[in-house]
């Protein structure tokens, strides 16, 4: 790939660059690709971790999360000890171009109408709702390779999803969608006991209601067979341009075609840069500043700068660059510049509670590569020849929910009644009161998903050598639990402080309780209940809570902590995404989203970026228009 980088860090200094972004993930990439479109433009991307290519660790569908927690590609962060639970948590997120991306399960949904709605009501109402953010979800999709019914393989077919109508999603976008062409035995068992049970196989969930059950797309290209990531999609296409400039390491590793500057883990910036003199009452960022090896650099931006740092990094930047509570600012030092006590509040992720069963002999499960090793090396082989086959197979079948249509009525409405009561009181600060407003009416009208379902085809945990297992997962999709993400001190590379408060809003225990119920009763529906060898005896409620609190594992679905919402109620970026109290600084990642939605949030983050790029390129043209 010939990549046009800089040939050294000093050179890459001495651009004068139009806008500089703040990390090169999933939201990044798609700002600077889109921005770097207008060749008269110059746009630089800085990133901490590396520049990964040909790395089958984050191509191959096989190989789905085990880079998780690896330093070569991880944050290597951990949360608080969590009180409710007893223990810390794994943080994943990815620290390399193209960042979670390149970690995650590689499924793509949406949430529905509702939730997005939602968004313009916390903000000034300009351009936040469905109607006016689908057509950036569907700008990023290529679904031409998964329209309609599955290919048949070795006899064994999609299930009860040949007549999805993807005509919901987008054709000709950067990620290239596919569909399983083959499915684990578990699969059709699990659809229609869901369906025994009244949850019907939604045919359209891209189209405003994803509730029910059906199969995701995959970012797996259905031609290479390998996975998609912000890289392979927006970055590569645009890395011949002159005027796009990454800027990932610190020591100079030179190949035939290109220079890329590799940093060690101590690289990465440190604060944004603002000019002396105020606008209106408002700061202007003019650059910023970013170490490697101990060495302090600054790179100068003369139009905007964009942080795209992720939920927990984007508060720690603007944190350290003066952005944030007064109070905890001048507690380190830090001089304030905008007061903005929401930053790193509202910390909101979905977590989930497993339950493992044991299958019946015969019934082909991803355990089929432990427990054959003929079989593994046919795979591979069958990979390697036409990157088809097991080794490109993933679980992508879910269900979701109303809490409302899996819990009693009577259990249900009283407890609706009791949060009514208390929630608004036991909010952290008005923002999250704004949340459990929409929250509670969304609840009680049962007209969104709070509650996933998921199958993983393979076993987890304890597994005996030679049988096969399968996992069902219930996943809180909208907690009222909030948790905060802040610096611990003056240092940029000490991991911030991050406290998820998991479970620390008794809702989500009872939402949890309510999942681990719904399992139950799904295991013992057919025909799923046929292929599984033995159930978890009866627990009581108590004990279940007790299950609930060691299981507990978090869905790496961060979001939250720098809020696009009003300044008056704790938000921290407007409607165009740039922060309160500033002029040209914006933010494009996770952290703006303002409300729990139900669904992975890959496909939202990059519609964000698509979002935030059509927002500076018409604030451009405007203002060069004028000028004219």
């Amino acid at each position: 790939m010939g990549t046009p980088l800089p040939s050294s860090i000093e050179a890459f200094v001495a651009t004068q660059f139009d806008y500089i972004i703040i990390g090169g993930g999933t939201a990044g990439l798609v700002v600077a690709a889109r921005l770097s479109e207008n060749p008269s433009l110059q746009v630089g991307i800085l990133e901490a971790g590396f520049l990964h290519q040909n790395d089958a660790l984050i191509d191959e569908p096989h190989n789905i999360a085990k880079n998780n927690w690896n330093p070569k590609y991880d944050w290597m962060s951990s949360t608080s000890r969590q009180s409710k639970v007893g223990r810390p948590f794994q943080i994943v997120r990815g620290k390399l171009v193209g960042g979670s991306s390149a970690l995650n399960y590689a499924v793509w949904d949406r949430g529905s109408r509702e939730e997005y709605d939602n968004w313009k009501g916390l903000s000034d109402e300009n351009g936040w709702d469905w109607e006016s953010f689908r057509p950036f979800l569907t700008k990023v999709e290529d679904a031409s390779m998964a329209v309609g019914g599955q290919n048949e393989a070795r006899g064994r077919k999609a299930p009860a999803d040949d007549t999805l109508a993807d005509s919901s999603l987008g054709v000709g976008g950067p990620v290239k969608l596919s569909r399983n062409s083959l499915y684990t035995d578990p699969v059709p068992a699990y659809i229609k006991a869901w369906n025994e049970l009244g949850q019907p196989t939604n045919l359209d969930p891209f189209g405003g209601d994803h509730r029910g059950v059906y199969d995701c797309p995959r970012t797996i290209d259905p031609e290479s067979g390998k996975r998609i990531t912000a890289t392979s999609a927006y970055y590569s296409p645009a890395s011949s341009r002159t005027n796009l400039k990454l800027l990932v390491g610190a020591e100079v590793m030179r190949t035939s075609q290109v220079d890329i500057i590799y940093a060690d883990n101590r690289a990465q910036v440190t604060k944004i840069l603002f000019k002396p003199e105020m606008v209106d009452g408002r700061r202007v960022a003019c650059g910023v500043e970013f170490a490697v090896d101990g060495k302090a650099y600054s790179a100068s931006a003369s139009m905007e700068i964009i942080i795209s740092a992720g939920a927990i990094q984007t508060p720690q930047i603007l944190e350290l660059s003066g952005i944030g509570d007064a109070g905890r600012l001048e507690g380190m030092n830090i001089q304030t510049l905008v007061d903005l006590p929401g930053v790193g509040e509202n910390l909101i992720d979905h977590t989930f509670t497993h339950i493992q069963y044991q299958a019946k002999h015969g019934v082909l499960t991803f355990d089929k590569f432990r427990i054959d090793p003929k079989f593994a090396e046919v795979e591979k082989e069958t990979y390697e020849k036409s990157r088809t086959g097991w080794m490109a197979a993933t679980d992508s079948t879910t269900t979701f929910t109303s809490l409302r249509e899996i819990t009693e009525e009577p259990v249900f409405q009283a407890k609706i009644e009791a949060m009514t009561l208390a929630t608004t009181k036991g909010a952290p600060n008005r923002l999250a009161a704004e949340q459990f407003s929409i929250q509670l009416d969304g609840l009680e009208k049962g007209n969104v998903p709070q509650m996933e379902f998921i199958l993983f085809s393979r076993g987890l945990i304890n597994v005996e050598e030679e049988e096969s297992y399968f996992v069902l997962s219930s996943g809180l999709q909208s907690p009222f639990s909030r948790g905060t993400v802040h610096i611990q001190s003056k240092d940029p590379f000490e991991q911030p402080f991050i406290d998820p408060c998991y479970l620390t809003h008794d809702f989500d225990l009872f939402a949890h309780l309510a999942g681990y119920r719904a399992i139950e009763k799904l295991a013992q529906t057919a025909p799923l209940a046929a292929i599984i060898v033995k159930h978890p005896p009866p627990r009581s409620d108590d004990k279940v809570i007790q299950y609930i609190c060691a299981s507990l594992a978090s869905g790496y679905h961060y979001m939250g902590t720098a809020a696009m919402a009003r300044r008056d109620i704790g938000g921290v970026v407007g409607s165009d995404l740039k922060v309160h109290g500033t002029t040209n600084l914006r933010v494009a990642d996770a952290s703006i989203i303002p409300m729990p939605i139900a669904t992975h949030i890959q496909s939202t983050v990059y519609a964000i970026g698509e979002k935030a790029a059509n927002l500076i390129q018409t604030e451009y043209a405007k203002a060069n228009a004028s000028s004219i």
